[in-house]
């Protein structure tokens, strides 16, 4: 079991040795705070369960899992700047300057504290490698989140492979890379893109709720719940939204009219919906993993 407050000491524990000026190194262990509150670790605690499930040691997992954890920290906050979300938290109140500098250092410290683990070179390359190329994977994930015009289900499902699932699939596979396991890896690819899908879809449901925090519907994003509302048999808000007949001001003022016509279409019940199949995926994809059921009842239960 990978304890969430030791994994925290470890981020902090990094951080305080990667940042020498002490007023930003002050603003990033905030930040670290404040992520512990919001956040459950999913990517850290799949990075260490993996660990230990391809190399049976303990002893570097919290390092590893909080290594994870920062550059995932560092991506939120990033994708906050991006989206120009009003979360009240540490790097949105900052000036943009110094927010990049938090979610800049913590890409890197991350990555360094993976280069400075006591474990074989080769093992930490390959982390590397699965790193690199996952993040830029999710770079084009998030593009085109914030700039195509999505019009389908399938397309949306595509986008998110690449922002969430490619990011799941980084955590797990850091953990595998450094326990030295080669088999497994098409599992793990599949499950981890379903883990991050259902993810995703829950943190699109969660965004329409939080109106005034996060700029989703201003920005005119299309996740599940909206797709569902605009090929709709039914005229709603949304739709008139989406093809300018009513502005962002004249929807605003009426926000908890249009949730209800969500909450009456079905648009979020049916989002909820396929989140838990791609759950369960996920679950008959692990049951697929030749590892002690141990591990594969500790990754079902990050999962649920």
């Amino acid at each position: 079991m990978i304890e969430k407050e030791a994994v925290k000491m470890q981020m902090k524990e990094i951080v305080t040795a990667s940042f020498s000026v002490p007023s930003l190194k002050e603003s990033v262990l905030t930040s670290i705070e404040e992520h512990t509150k919001q956040s459950d670790f999913l990517f850290g605690r799949l990075a260490g369960v993996h660990y230990q499930m391809f190399s049976e040691n303990m002893k570097e997992t919290e390092r590893i899992a909080a290594s994870v954890e920062l550059m995932m920290l560092a991506g939120d906050m990033l994708d906050d700047l991006v989206d120009q979300d009003s979360l009240e938290t540490t790097w949105n109140k900052a000036p943009l300057t110094t927010s990049l500098h938090i979610a800049i250092g913590l890409l890197l410290a991350g990555q360094k504290a993976i280069v400075d683990l006591l474990i074989d070179d080769h093992k930490k390359a390959k982390a590397q490698l699965y790193i690199s190329s996952r993040l830029l994977q999710s770079v084009n994930g998030q593009h085109m989140d914030v700039t195509y015009d999505i019009q389908t289900e399938a397309e949306y499902i595509e986008m998110v492979k690449k922002k969430s699932g490619s990011l799941v699939a980084m955590a797990c596979f850091v953990g595998t890379a450094l326990a030295g396991a080669e088999k497994n890896t098409v599992i793990i690819e599949k499950y981890a893109n379903d883990i991050g899908i259902a993810a995703q879809i829950e943190n699109d449901i969660d965004a329409l709720y939080r109106w005034d925090e996060k700029n989703d519907i201003k920005a005119k994003k299309k996740s599940l719940p909206i797709l569902y509302m605009l090929t709709s048999k039914r005229d709603n808000l949304l739709k008139q939204y989406f093809s300018n007949h009513v502005d962002y001001n004249e929807l605003y003022v009426q926000k908890e009219k249009v949730i209800q016509q969500m909450e009456q279409e079905g648009a979020f019940y049916y989002a909820k919906v396929m989140s838990q199949i791609y759950k369960e995926k996920a679950l008959q994809e692990i049951e697929k993993l030749d590892v002690n059921d141990r591990y594969k009842s500790a990754l079902k239960m990050i999962i649920l």
